[in-house]
């Protein structure tokens, strides 16, 4: 049980963030001549490097099988999110 929890929990941090970096892509934004809210090349690098913590800290505390199921979701899940299309009406100020 322990480890679904794990898993839920180190899912749902790193595909926020992942979704956060999405929506608040600069050359996304640009492309689709939509205006979105802008964040500094630091702070995105910052989130980025976050994205990867709950993995770091699965190996830390022994969970391997859940690690492996974590970067399988992380992976599939990005991919469906990078491959959305942006929308003029969900713009972000």
């Amino acid at each position: 049980m322990m480890s679904l929890a794990s898993f839920l929990l180190a899912s749902a941090f790193s595909l926020a963030i992942i979704w956060l970096l999405r929506v608040s892509d600069a050359k996304l934004a640009r492309t689709a001549k939509i205006k979105r809210m802008q964040l500094s090349p630091t702070l995105r690098f910052i989130l980025a490097a976050c994205v990867c913590l709950p993995g770091a800290i699965l190996i830390a505390i022994g969970h391997s099988g859940v690690f492996l199921s974590w970067f399988g979701t992380l992976t599939v899940i990005g991919w469906l999110i990078a491959l959305q299309r942006p929308r003029p009406e969900s713009s972000i100020s």
